[in-house]
């Protein structure tokens, strides 16, 4: 459950939750079937995605950085789709942010791989919005479109 929701259960202590206290749970539950659905596709077809992101990027000029380091790629873009699911099966976006998207981008700013990383992602957006169902490719790109972004200028 994400951290909002899980604050306002802790901060209603002795009372019930007011109606706009629990307007976070209704939306929450709005969308939870395709949420379970994304998760479920990304875990099962996940390695493909970021296979074939990987092949769009051997044609771009980055190829070598996908030569000399294919997998640690392949790692940190599988590990990327397990952390952007799960943020979106919790509805947790900030969870997302915090946890994730900061130590995420440290990472690949020490390396100095900004550059090649930012179009990595770039192709797995455009594997996600091809072979993913709307409702789920739209939510998987809000999330992906964020960290292209702070991979690029930051957060």
């Amino acid at each position: 459950m994400n951290n909002a929701l899980l604050t306002s259960i802790r901060d209603a202590d002795g009372r019930y939750l007011s109606d706009a206290e629990l307007r976070p749970f209704d939306q929450m539950m709005e969308g939870f079937q395709t949420r379970v659905s994304l998760y479920n596709h990304v875990r099962d077809n996940g390695k493909e995605l970021v296979l074939n992101a990987l092949r769009r990027l051997m044609q771009t000029p980055h190829r070598q950085v996908v030569q000399e380091h294919a997998q640690q790629c392949q790692r940190d873009m599988l590990y990327t789709l397990e952390h952007v699911s799960k943020g979106i099966l919790l509805y947790d976006e900030d969870g997302f942010m915090e946890e994730y998207l900061v130590w995420m981008q440290n990472i690949i700013r020490s390396f100095n791989r900004q550059s090649a990383c930012v179009v990595a992602y770039k192709m797995l957006k455009e594997e996600v919005r091809t072979t993913m169902p709307g409702d789920q490719s739209n939510l998987m790109l809000m999330y992906l479109d964020k960290l292209t972004e702070a991979l690029d200028t930051g957060i």
